[in-house]
Formats: structure tokens, C-alpha cells, sequence
């Protein structure tokens, strides 16, 4: 699902062409990047920055995780079309004090500061803010099963769209969780520094926001060091393209529902967008109604169901050959 099922569906719809010979009614570029898991610099940053006239004319893109079914109430089938993503600053914390002798007092013990800067950063409860693509997809789930609308706490909704409410919940507010810690290198030596790494994901238009919060959370004397940095997207779910993305999924699912969602990680798109070209997710999937889809990615069975596949091709097919 991250995303190999992007490439088989694409290709075979290459493949199909090719040996019909048949012509889409626009040009169209197929770009496989490396590199998107660990920031994009050898892949797509690369290739808008040194190549950009691989996408010369180009004006729109398709990428991952966009398009997948989620099954709400009595059985309806939201799809899930990526329209936005946070932003992330990957950030180094750094407390530095006085090594010594593990057996003596030392008050300036920089394990010790580091560990209470990272534990408060953990339990930070940040305020919500929602964006408004945030805000439609949650009116149109309110919609679909029947729920109450507040657009001024969206969290008791989360529940009605079950496991997939791990990522959509995480766009409903800025997110900062500690993921590695490093210190010292014998048991009995108080070392003279220590550093954790964080994971910062901001939303749209909320990036200073997180870096002052986790200042005033860390205080003055831990350094803070930007390890990787990427901008937060969000476009308009309106136009042609979106049109053709809903008709292509209503024509193989009629009762579906396509809803814009926010990402609560990143694609290539946000390289390609430094060239103009607005990008959405769009990579469909029909899944089956208790498949917890969000649980596959990076996960130690990683898979994608076979029927999901078969109706992603239809429908990429029927939007590229009308879009």
C-alpha cells in the first residue's frame, strides 16, 4: 500500500494501452522517484530542482494513498482523496551539562534535563485547529452516518471511521513525538550530553506554532537543531480534475461518497508543487468494510487485497483516458 499497488495498477494500464495503441487526450508523465521516505532529496527534490524540464507543461499530479474506501454507519463507502498533508521539521534536542563519576551528586546532569524536556513534549496536549479541508471531510462523515456537525469540536466523530481515525486524528492539531534518545556510553559515567530526536508535523499555516510551542515547552537551555524541514500543502477539492477523480470512482462504485482528506504525512507532490503543479492522492482502493488499511503501511505484513487492486485499475484507467 506504500505504495508498490500505485506502480502495479499504473503500469498495467500502460501495458494495456500500449498494446491496443491507444492515445490519451493529454500528455502525460509517468515519474518513479526514489528516496520519498527519507525526505526526497536524491528523488523528487532532486528532480524538480536539477530536471525540471521532465515537467515542462505539466500542470496537475496523482500520487499515493488517495481514493481508499473507508466503510461508516450502515454500510456507506467514503473515499478518501488526499487534498492536503503537514508539513514536518524532524528536529534534534540537544541538553548539554557537566560529565562525571556516576557515584557523585551533579546537578547539571544532561540526561536528566533532556529526558524532562522530551517527556513534556510527549504529554503536550496540543490545541485543535482545523483547516477546511479538515472541516469538509468531517461535515461530509457527519452526513453519512447521521451524526451531529461541530465545527468547533470534530474529535467525537473521529470514532464513526474507525482505525483510520489513528491518521485523521493527527490532523486535527500539530503533532510532536519524541522517536529516538542517546546518551552516554558506560553505566557508571554521567555523560556531558544528551540528544533526542523528534518527529514535528505541522498543519497548513500552523508551522511557527509548533517550533515556538516546543521552545517554550524545552526552555532556553536545550539547542534545537533542524535535521530535515518540508512545507505543509493544501489545495482547492474543486476543478476538472477532482470532477474527473469522483465521476471515475461513482461510475465503478455509485454509492460511494469521495470526500477530501488531510494527510497526516507527505508525499512527492510537495516537490512538485515548488513547479506549480497541483497535486492530490489518488491511488483507489475498494476495501474490504473491517480492514485496518492504516495498520498495513510500514507494517510487518504489508499487502494490499487483490479485489482492491482490481478496481483501482478500472477506475484509474476510466480518469486518465477522461480527465
Amino acid at each position: 500500500v506504500d505504495m508498490k499497488n500505485v506502480d502495479a495498477m499504473i503500469l498495467s494500464i500502460i501495458r494495456y494501452w500500449k498494446r491496443i495503441g491507444y492515445q490519451p487526450p493529454r500528455d502525460i508523465v509517468l515519474a518513479f522517484f526514489a528516496d520519498e521516505e527519507a525526505g526526497m532529496t536524491f528523488g523528487s527534490r532532486w528532480m524538480t530542482a536539477h530536471h525540471p524540464e521532465v515537467f515542462a507543461g505539466c500542470t496537475e499530479a496523482i500520487s499515493e494513498v488517495g481514493g481508499f474506501s473507508v466503510t461508516v454507519g450502515d454500510g456507506k463507502r467514503l473515499y478518501f482523496i488526499e487534498a492536503a498533508q503537514k508539513g514536518i521539521h524532524w528536529m534534534r534536542l540537544t541538553a548539554k551539562g557537566r560529565a562525571g563519576h556516576g557515584s557523585m551528586m551533579n546537578e547539571e546532569n544532561a540526561l536528566t534535563a533532556l529526558s524532562e524536556a522530551v517527556a513534556k513534549i510527549g504529554r503536550f496536549k496540543w490545541p485543535q485547529r482545523y483547516t477546511s479541508t479538515v472541516k469538509i471531510l468531517f461535515e461530509k462523515i457527519a452526513k453519512a452516518t447521521g451524526k451531529k456537525f461541530d465545527e468547533n469540536d470534530l474529535r467525537p466523530l473521529l470514532k464513526e471511521i474507525g482505525p483510520t481515525a489513528r491518521m485523521i486524528g493527527a490532523t486535527l492539531q500539530n503533532t510532536a513525538n519524541p522517536t529516538m534518545l542517546d546518551a552516554g556510553y558506560k553505566a557508571n559515567v554521567i555523560p556531558g550530553s544528551a540528544t533526542a530526536v523528534i518527529d514535528g508535523r505541522f498543519l497548513p499555516g500552523y508551522e511557527d506554532e509548533l517550533n515556538q510551542t516546543i521552545r517554550a515547552i524545552v526552555g532556553p537551555d536545550i539547542e534545537i537543531e533542524t535535521i530535515s524541514r518540508d512545507i505543509a500543502l493544501e489545495v482547492e477539492f474543486e476543478g476538472d480534475l477532482v470532477e474527473a477523480m469522483c465521476s471515475a470512482i461513482l461510475l465503478h462504485d455509485p454509492e460511494g461518497i469521495p470526500v477530501p482528506y488531510l494527510m497526516s504525512g507527505g508525499t512527492d507532490n510537495k516537490a512538485l508543487s515548488e513547479l506549480g503543479i497541483v497535486g492530490y492522492g489518488f491511488s483507489p482502493l475498494r476495501l474490504p468494510a473491517d480492514l485496518d488499511f492504516m495498520a498495513l503501511f510500514h507494517g510487518v505484513d504489508e499487502r494490499v487485497p487483490i479485489s482492491g487492486l482490481h478496481f483501482g485499475v478500472h477506475v484509474l484507467k476510466d480518469f486518465l483516458e477522461n480527465s
